[in-house]
């Protein structure tokens, strides 16, 4: 892993998983450091009173807004070994457009 990603991931980083408040900025970094992902987990960010209506369960307080958290869902994606960064960015957008009324936010598995 190059500093660069290193010091990005630590300084950025919401919780324990891969998971950022601007995925595309993350995949822009990670990609130009020769970096690629393999797999996605999707969380929802939602805020914790309305964790019940959430598509996913458990997860991680937002540490810049505690009324909100990251909800893990059981959204597994994997096979984005050989996508490009461009397949990787338009696949996300369409699946986010598929819950347009959940805030999905990808986490990734990454290779390095």
């Amino acid at each position: 892993m190059t500093k660069i990603l290193e010091e990005y991931i630590e300084n950025k980083k919401v919780c324990s998983e891969y998971l950022f408040q601007d995925w595309r900025e993350f995949l822009e970094v990670l990609y130009s450091q020769g970096g690629h992902i393999e797999s996605i987990l999707w969380f929802e960010h939602i805020k914790i009173s309305e964790q019940k209506k959430s598509l996913g369960t458990g997860g991680y307080i937002d540490n810049f807004n505690q009324d909100y958290m990251y909800a893990e869902t059981n959204f597994f994606e994997h096979g984005f070994d050989n996508k490009s960064l461009c397949e990787i960015n338009d696949h996300i957008k369409l699946f986010i457009a598929k819950y347009p009324n959940n805030s999905l936010i990808p986490s990734f598995f990454i290779i390095v």
